[in-house]
């Protein structure tokens, strides 16, 4: 019964991260589960937190999610994602305080205003994916890529996410300030014509280049965080030169394509062959 309530949140998480079924395919035996769970459980407070209308609502999700992590660091999971989370030896080692600024780092995101430019965008929504990115370089292992740099891939995601047409994630974002004022448009009058393809265009080139700057720094970085940058990089340079990036955003597809199957299988062999030379290195 509890592997079929954990396969129904791996599932959610699969429909929404697509490329994350070709990553599970090259992973050991023993990473596939703990990786799913960890993605699981980031995927519900993305959507609690920033797909939620009503903000006493998430706030009250929050907290159940806090009294869980509180419950299952002390070796009581309830959830079928906190037990699979917590099956894991290297996922018990992350010290229980660092689950807990987890759910406040998502709290914090509740009461956030707009950002004046790009770096404090970043600045903000690294208050939650900071830990995020601490806890997936615990998963990763040995190697593993500086934890700004890690955030800042889980961060492009999110922001390309929010943009896509239709997207849940919209809710709660709002582009940086400076991005209107450098078009001379107030944000009421951006409307959705060319004006706002320009505005998103403008803010897909930052993202662009954080992704770029990231994924050369973060080689060490978990296989799905880096094959998910690699597909959101891609994507962004076709947004970039489309008239409407909204919809181009959108097309992810609902499975994983060859050439993500491609950078999964590359990245497997990269992160094992990190792990060979640190098992032989003497110091």
């Amino acid at each position: 019964m509890a592997d079929d309530a954990f396969a129904s949140f791996e599932r959610k998480w699969l429909d929404a991260n697509p490329e994350q079924a070709a990553v599970l395919v090259f992973l050991d035996a023993d990473e596939r589960r703990p990786a799913a769970a960890f993605g699981a459980l980031i995927h519900e407070l993305v959507q609690t937190t920033f797909a939620i209308r009503e903000t006493q609502v998430a706030a009250a999700k929050l907290g159940w999610w806090q009294q869980e992590v509180r419950a299952a660091a002390a070796g009581h999971p309830r959830h079928p994602i906190s037990i699979e989370l917590f099956a894991d030896t290297r996922l018990r080692a992350v010290d229980a305080s660092r689950w807990i600024a987890l759910i406040d780092g998502a709290m914090s995101q509740l009461d956030e205003s707009s950002a004046s430019n790009f770096q404090q965008l970043v600045d903000q929504f690294g208050r939650f994916y900071g830990h995020v990115a601490a806890i997936d370089n615990a998963l990763a292992g040995a190697g593993s890529a500086p934890v700004e740099r890690v955030a800042d891939l889980w961060m492009s995601a999110h922001f390309l996410s929010a943009l896509s047409s239709g997207s849940s994630l919209a809710e709660h974002f709002s582009l940086p300030l400076d991005v209107f004022a450098r078009h001379g448009i107030a944000r009421a009058a951006a409307g959705q014509g060319e004006q706002h393809a320009e505005i998103l265009r403008d803010f897909i080139g930052n993202v662009r280049s954080t992704l770029d700057t990231a994924l050369s720094q973060a080689r060490g970085a978990s296989i799905g965080r880096r094959v998910r940058a690699r597909s959101d990089f891609r994507l962004a340079e076709t947004a970039a030169k489309s008239n409407n990036p909204a919809e181009a955003l959108s097309r992810r597809g609902q499975k994983p394509t060859p050439r993500q199957v491609w950078w999964a299988w590359r990245e497997a062999r990269a992160a094992r062959r990190r792990l060979d030379d640190l098992s032989h290195d003497p110091s």
